[in-house]
C-alpha cells in the first residue's frame, strides 16, 4: 500500500506550525499519518520510497451470469497461494453499454475482471489466461500499460457532478452463503454504474507488522466495497437503501474493521472499528497536534476533549 512506502512527511498542523515527520523526528505523528487520513495536518511534501516499475501487464474481461458463482469460488480460492506479482479484482455489476462490451452482455449482470501482472509479461500469461477463462472470449483484453497511465485509468468512472454512497467490509473467509447474497443482489442493481467490488487484501500488504503504521485490519484477506453511483437526485432513497439493505445482509459474515478510504459521511460511528486497538494512540496524537478538531471533514478522529464531552 502507499502508506507502507512513505518514509517521511512535512505538513502544516493546525497552529500553523510546519512539522516534519518520520521514523526519528516525531515518531508517533509518523505512525499516525500512515493509516489516519487528513486529521492531523496538511501535508505539503512525501517522502517515498520507489519501486523499479515503468510498465504492467493489464488484463480486462466481462463473465456472464452464468459464470458468476464459478468464478468467484475460484478467486477465492486461488488468492491465498497467487504470486505476489498478482492483483485481481472483481466487480459485480450491469455490463455497459459501451463497444468493450458484447452487445448480449449489454445491460445483463457480469463480473468485471481486472487484473495487474507486475512481473515479467511471460511469466504472468498462464495466471492472467487462467482467470480470463471464464470470461466471453469478445470482452477480453490484455496490454502493457505504463505505471503513471494506470494510475488515473478509473477517473472517468467517477466524474464529479455525479451521486454517490459506499459501505464496506473485511471478511476472513467468502463463504458460500456471502456469495449468494452478492449474486442475489446484483441481479437488484438500481443503476448502471453501481459496483459490487471484491478484493483481495494480502500479499506484500499482510506482511507489514499490525502495530507499523495506524492503516486498520491487515488480517482479513478479503474486503467487499459496495459503490453506488448515480445522476439524478430524485434516485437517492433507492439507492442508498439498496446499499444499506446489502450492506446489513453481508454484515453478519463480515469480521470488525473496515478500509477507512470506504466510508460514507454516514459512518462517524464506525472509524473507532476501522483503528480498534490503534484507537487510544490515534486519539493522543490527534489531541496533541490538533486539540480543537480543525481538520474534522474526514473520518474523524476525535481530541480526547471533545470526545470526553461527548460522552
Amino acid at each position: 500500500m502507499s502508506c507502507d512506502n512513505v518514509e517521511g512527511f512535512t505538513l502544516v498542523t493546525a497552529d500553523s506550525s510546519f512539522v516534519r515527520a518520520d521514523s526519528k523526528e516525531n515518531p508517533d505523528l509518523f505512525w499516525a499519518l500512515r493509516g489516519g487520513g487528513g486529521n492531523f495536518g496538511v501535508v505539503i511534501e512525501f517522502e517515498l520510497k520507489l519501486h523499479p516499475l515503468t510498465a504492467v501487464v493489464l488484463a480486462e474481461g466481462l463473465s456472464p451470469e452464468a459464470n458468476i458463482r464459478p468464478l468467484l469460488e475460484y478467486w477465492r480460492d486461488f488468492m491465498a497461494e497467487a504470486p505476489v506479482d498478482l492483483k485481481w479484482n472483481i466487480d459485480l455489476r450491469l455490463a455497459p453499454h459501451t463497444k468493450k462490451a458484447p452487445l448480449e452482455l449489454c445491460g445483463r449482470p457480469v463480473a468485471s475482471n481486472s487484473l495487474i501482472w507486475t512481473g515479467d509479461p511471460e511469466a504472468g500469461r498462464p495466471y492472467l489466461e487462467r482467470a480470463l477463462s471464464m470470461c466471453s472470449k469478445d470482452s477480453v483484453r490484455t496490454k502493457i500499460v505504463s505505471f503513471l497511465n494506470l494510475q488515473t485509468m478509473a477517473d472517468s468512472d467517477f466524474p464529479h457532478g455525479r451521486r454517490y454512497y459506499t459501505k464496506s467490509g473485511y471478511f476472513n473467509y467468502l463463504d458460500d452463503g456471502t456469495i449468494n447474497r452478492v449474486l442475489e443482489a446484483v441481479a437488484t442493481i438500481p443503476s448502471s454504474e453501481t459496483q459490487i467490488e471484491l478484493a483481495y487484501l494480502g500479499g506484500a500488504a499482510a506482511r507489514v507488522a499490525l502495530t507499523e503504521t495506524a492503516f486498520g485490519d491487515r488480517s482479513a484477506p478479503f474486503i467487499i466495497n459496495l459503490l453506488a453511483n448515480w445522476s439524478e437526485v430524485s434516485a437517492d432513497a433507492g439507492n442508498i437503501s439498496w446499499i444499506r439493505g446489502l450492506f446489513n445482509r453481508l454484515r453478519p459474515a463480515m469480521k470488525p474493521g473496515v478500509y477507512i478510504n470506504f466510508m460514507s459521511g454516514d459512518e462517524q460511528d464506525r472509524v473507532p472499528e476501522a483503528y480498534q486497538e490503534r484507537w487510544d494512540r490515534m486519539v493522543t496524537v490527534k489531541s496533541h497536534y490538533d486539540p480543537n478538531n480543525f481538520f474534522r471533514l474526514n473520518q474523524n478522529v476525535p481530541p480526547r476533549k471533545l470526545a470526553a464531552q461527548r460522552s
